[in-house]
């Protein structure tokens, strides 16, 4: 495929998915039971044999390096193109790297030096298996200045929502104040453009003191130049605070969703675990959940997500809630909306519940 990809690892418009990200950055947080938010992203482009992935890091991302290593997961450990993790970048004055514009500029070498004609941009907390094929077809065949993906959703603060003519050309940008209830088409930050075209909207953003792509080039410029829109069908998540996180791994217990997700011939790739089977103890009783292999389970666990390592004593029962990896929940416990993060230890007889709307979340390596 004749396109490089940047990925944007950690958040430059404020996302904090609670204390989940205090000691990782957004894009190496856990989902699903054995993957991390990025995994989505990367796999899409992957599978699109996108031969040159670039990952931006800003803060904490020690977890990140660790989770891609040299990139053979994802066939990505090569001599030429392949896996390059970007980081961590301060520009010549010594400011720190606060917007994706500054972030683009302190790459712009290696942007330049890319041997593809087109790159693609991308956020890593969308959670959507994306044909980026079809996307760069359509790009090309419309002769596209910038091609951005959107979704029919719910509309949230910060966000924008477009119309579309009908061969898909932006007409109008909206930058939404408050979280509505109405459905509208709203940008997800994925963009295709030529690697030159990039090249001039950094120029352009670093003079005019621009902070991101949509709201300071796509609602200022749509009409001077050629922006196009293309659809996401299907699942598709934006995760950006502890609500949509929860959520979407809730999501998953949808047969419908996980099919659109996990495809046979659009697999979604993570780091290899040689972990042992997970061990179902005799009052052990599992219903509606996900169960990563590992595990050490003897008691009720319902609609809820385990990852690799977790373990379930005896007595103890977890519902609606997540257990991130090497996680303990001692005997008779009784944990309710909880979000447990990894090496989590709670000792036996605790009761801690959160609410739906609102789980609780326990933070890496605490101890109760």
């Amino acid at each position: 495929m004749n396109a490089f990809s940047i990925i944007f690892s950690d958040a430059f418009s404020g996302e904090r998915i609670g204390e989940l990200t205090a000691k990782r950055n957004l894009a190496s947080t856990p989902f699903g039971g054995r993957y991390r938010l990025i995994d989505f992203i990367m796999s899409s482009l992957v599978n699109a044999n996108v031969p040159n992935i670039g990952v931006i890091t800003r803060n904490n991302y020690g977890s990140l390096v660790d989770h891609l290593g040299s990139g053979k997961d994802w066939d990505l450990n090569r001599k030429n193109g392949g896996l390059k993790i970007l980081a961590p970048f301060v520009e010549s004055n010594g400011r720190n790297i606060n917007t994706k514009m500054d972030a683009l500029m302190s790459i712009k070498t290696y942007i330049r030096h890319a041997l593809q004609e087109y790159c693609i941009l991308a956020d890593a907390n969308i959670i959507c298996n994306i044909d980026f094929k079809s996307v760069l077809k359509t790009h090309i065949e419309k002769n596209a200045d910038i091609t951005c993906l959107y979704r029919t959703a719910r509309v949230r603060s910060g966000e924008m929502s477009i119309k579309t003519e009908g061969n898909g050309h932006i007409c109008d940008v909206l930058y939404n104040t408050d979280n509505s209830a109405e459905e509208k088409d709203v940008i997800v930050k994925v963009y295709v453009m030529k690697k030159s075209f990039l090249l001039e909207l950094i120029d352009k953003g670093i003079t005019f003191g621009w902070d991101d792509i949509d709201k300071d080039f796509i609602a200022k410029s749509f009409n001077e130049y050629k922006v196009y829109a293309y659809k996401l069908n299907g699942y598709c998540s934006v995760i950006r605070d502890i609500n949509e996180y929860y959520s979407a791994n809730k999501d998953l217990f949808d047969k419908n969703i996980r099919r659109e997700l996990f495809k046979p011939d659009a697999p979604i790739l993570t780091k290899v675990k040689d972990s042992v089977p997970t061990m179902y103890g005799e009052n052990c009783k599992i219903s509606n959940s996900l169960v990563a292999d590992g595990c050490k389970l003897d008691g009720i666990v319902e609609n809820s997500i385990l990852f690799r390592g977790a373990e379930i004593k005896k007595g103890a029962i977890v519902k609606n809630s997540i257990v991130m990896q090497n996680s303990v929940i001692g005997e008779d416990c009784v944990l309710t909306n909880i979000i447990a993060d990894k090496n989590v230890i709670i000792s036996r007889d605790k009761v801690l519940t959160g609410y739906e709307s609102l789980p609780f979340v326990i933070s890496k390596g605490t101890k109760i």
